[in-house]
């Protein structure tokens, strides 16, 4: 049995109107595409927990988690829980290259202009451009 659920935790990372995305590795699942970190929530986890979990595993930095700012369910029933997520101060994002190829800062116009954007990212910025939600 798997340790995970079907529901996934995403951190969404502002700075100024940049965004952190990152460029998933060859290794993972949704290879080359374009999203923000994130991943499984472990069956004994809060999407909370979830969230500072992968952001440890996938860029090796410490978040808080500040609040829950969407959900949504992928095409394949996965329950993503979009969180408002901060970096903490003094912390140098380096990419483990099992999960990440690379991390950048884009705007949310250049997020959606990329071919190669995942999906449920896309969804999200269809989402908050209709004014679902706000950051």
């Amino acid at each position: 049995m798997s340790d995970f659920t079907q529901r996934a935790a995403v951190a969404v990372i502002v700075d100024g109107s940049q965004f952190l995305t990152i460029l998933r590795s060859r290794a993972v699942r949704a290879p080359g595409q374009i999203c923000f970190p994130g991943g499984g929530i472990e069956l004994a986890e809060s999407p909370r927990e979830a969230t500072v979990r992968e952001m440890r595993e996938e860029l090796g930095v410490n978040v808080i988690a500040q609040k829950e700012i969407w959900k949504s369910v992928s095409p394949r029933g996965l329950e993503i829980h979009w969180w408002k997520t901060v970096i903490e101060k003094g912390q140098t994002i380096i990419p483990n290259p099992d999960e990440v190829d690379s991390f950048s800062w884009l705007s949310a116009g250049q997020i959606v202009a990329c071919s190669n954007l995942l999906d449920s990212n896309r969804q999200f910025f269809e989402a908050l451009e209709n004014g679902e939600f706000s950051i």
